[in-house]
Order: structure tokens, then sequence, then C-alpha cells
């Protein structure tokens, strides 16, 4: 999955089983797509789109 870094726009193909285990283990707000941290800024990475566990779209 296509995640792009809001701060550097750093592109970076995160695994599907990656997104959907966090998305899984962290049910703590579902309106979030699972977000990572930039290796090269440290800005948070969100996916270009994503179709949640629980049925959500996220999409930049």
């Amino acid at each position: 999955m296509l995640y792009i870094c809001m701060e550097c726009k750093t592109e970076e193909n995160i695994p599907k089983e990656v997104v959907e285990y966090f998305d899984e283990m962290d049910q703590s707000n579902i309106n979030e797509p699972p977000c990572f941290s930039c290796e090269k800024c440290g800005g948070i990475m969100r996916p270009q789109k994503y179709s949640g566990i629980h049925g959500k779209e996220y999409k930049l």
C-alpha cells in the first residue's frame, strides 16, 4: 500500500498485511487510518487510499 509523508512527500510501500495488523490492533480511533512515521523527516505518513477493516474508506 502506498503511504505518503504529509511533510516531505516521501512515498513508501507498506505491505497490506502490516497495515491491516495495525488497523486491527489500534481500535482507539477508527476515524483515522493506520499511520506511520517517515524515516526521512519524522513526519506522519498516511495511506494514499485504504479500505479499513471496519469498512471505513480513507483517501488523501
